[in-house]
């Protein structure tokens, strides 16, 4: 009989080794460090341990064995049950589970509001750096970078948008953007093939029929992205303050041979 166990606890411990390891890769990849990952594949082997046993199952040392084991119950991932010496036990699955998901959601959380907050401390910093003789032009490229690129002039807009697309691709990237622009009652003056437009951004915009092979967009008069082509391998763009390139950019606008009424 004790050969019988034997055998079904080499087996058990075999059939865990390849989970185990995705456990502990799955744990490290949430942000928990190596000892409490390999602390807490120990303890799921068990129904209860003292730090004393975990050490000699793990491998890790008396001072690193405490600071793992409060990682996992700050986490949640075990209860502590008081005593001389405490023991230790991994809550139940479903628990686990929940817990790991408000982690994930709680970082996520702080990552975007740090997004949010880095984007609020580079906007005084870059406007600072503005001058009315800037005449430097940037090259952006890659489609998503360019497409990027014109979603955030557009959202920057405080008055007006010339936007002419004579690509249908490139438009609808940009359709919300601009709808959303409108509803903040910014001036949108477009130019795009005869193709349907969304109905928020069909009544308060100024809509042309375009005849020319452009991609541009000029934001309040001072700021101009012109692109160049548009396959998303070969995308690249230009945007510049110089006020001659943007006086261009109305031009096309304005001129018979690029948009009619």
């Amino acid at each position: 009989m004790s050969e019988v166990k034997a055998r079904a606890s080499a087996l058990l411990q075999e059939s865990f080794g390849p989970s185990a390891e995705r456990i502990r890769g799955t744990l490290r990849d949430l942000g928990f460090s190596g000892y409490a990952a390999e602390t807490f594949c120990a303890l799921v082997r068990v129904s209860h341990a003292t730090a004393g046993d975990l050490v000699l199952k793990t491998g890790i040392p008396d001072s690193k064995i405490y600071y793992a084991l409060d990682e996992l119950a700050e986490k949640g991932l075990i209860e502590v049950q008081d005593g001389k010496p405490k023991t230790y036990r991994v809550v139940p699955s479903k628990e686990v589970e929940i817990r790991l998901s408000r982690l994930v959601e709680a970082e996520y959380e702080k990552q975007r509001a740090a997004t949010t907050r880095l984007g609020s401390l580079l906007e005084p910093l870059r406007a600072a750096t503005k001058s009315p003789d800037t005449d430097v032009a940037y090259i952006v490229k890659g489609l998503p970078n360019v497409v990027a690129r014109a979603k955030a002039l557009i959202s920057s807009a405080r008055k007006e948008l010339v936007v002419l697309a004579a690509d249908e691709g490139i438009f609808r990237k940009l359709e919300d953007d601009l709808a959303r622009a409108a509803r903040r009652r910014i001036r949108v003056r477009l130019a795009v093939p005869e193709i349907p437009v969304t109905k928020d951004l069909e009544k308060a915009a100024e809509i042309r029929a375009i005849v020319c092979e452009c991609v541009l967009l000029v934001v309040d008069g001072q700021q101009v992205l012109t692109m160049s082509r548009t396959a998303d391998g070969d995308a690249y763009a230009i945007t510049s303050t110089d006020p001659t390139l943007v006086r261009l950019g109305l031009d096309y606008w304005e001129s018979p041979r690029c948009c009619v009424m």
